[in-house]
């Protein structure tokens, strides 16, 4: 089991597996998408301020200031709801097939991705900083 389960509604699952006495309560996490939390979630529900609070779980943060996740996943939710357009694909595949026909639909929506952020003038394969040496034959 992960040691994070990261959704828009870990508080329904965490309330779920409360009323059900889980043990995996235990030793996993369910902290909810950061937008969610901030924008879809009632201020009055306690449950998910004290348990599934995303910024309660500081070793997600990327530094001090706690403005930034390590993992994004409200980007993980767009996928999530792009991918769902091929759910009627998907769903009946063997694993071997929805592997591969996953990942090339990935590659290919990364490509496109960045052909757009590089004709905007973006350089999405520059991290500065980086050392980049070639490969030795």
């Amino acid at each position: 089991m992960p040691e994070y389960f990261i959704y828009n509604n870990c508080c329904g699952i965490y309330n779920h597996l409360l009323a059900q006495k889980d043990p995996l309560l235990d030793t996993v996490s369910f902290p909810v998408d950061g937008f969610h939390y901030d924008c879809k979630h009632s201020r009055t529900d306690i449950v998910c301020h004290e348990h599934c609070n995303p910024w309660l779980f500081p070793e997600l943060l990327l530094n001090d200031s706690g403005c930034t996740f390590y993992f994004n996943s409200s980007k993980c939710e767009q996928i999530n709801v792009w991918l769902g357009g091929y759910h009627a694909i998907l769903h009946e595949m063997q694993a071997d097939h929805y592997n591969f026909l996953l990942d090339e639909l990935i590659m290919r929506k990364n490509r496109l991705l960045k052909r757009k952020l590089e004709k905007d003038s973006h350089f999405p394969s520059y991290i500065p900083g980086l050392q980049y040496s070639a490969p030795k034959n």
